[in-house]
């Protein structure tokens, strides 16, 4: 009998790199689309941009960061192989080198 491994959830911290501004903007549609089932299936929990020094204001344009999500999998690897995959990964908007993936614990 196989027994699934227990999800855990784990921070993703996911830097741009400098530059990508405009791909950003330019395949987030696909990004958010693609990231719908798994909230659906409750594997991303939450996530969002980042921002540099402040949220953004009506009539500026917001100054992204990068991106963080809580995801919830069984191993890392299952977490890395995701984001790797993500639009924004492949399209080299993310800096897949610096990101950081942390073991954490929803209680609230």
């Amino acid at each position: 009998m196989n027994i699934a491994p227990e999800k855990r959830e784990w921070l993703c911290i996911i830097p741009d790199r400098p530059g990508m501004l405009e791909k950003r903007l330019e395949i987030r549609p696909i990004h958010l689309a693609n990231l719908k089932p798994l909230i659906e299936s409750k594997k991303v929990v939450t996530g969002g941009p980042m921002f540099h020094d402040a949220h953004p204001t009506e009539g500026k344009p917001a100054n992204f960061k990068g991106s963080m999500m809580i995801f919830r999998a069984a191993t890392e690897a299952e977490v890395r192989e995701y984001l790797s995959n993500d639009v924004y990964g492949k399209g080299n908007v993310w800096d897949l080198e610096n990101m950081q993936i942390i073991p954490v614990a929803i209680v609230v």
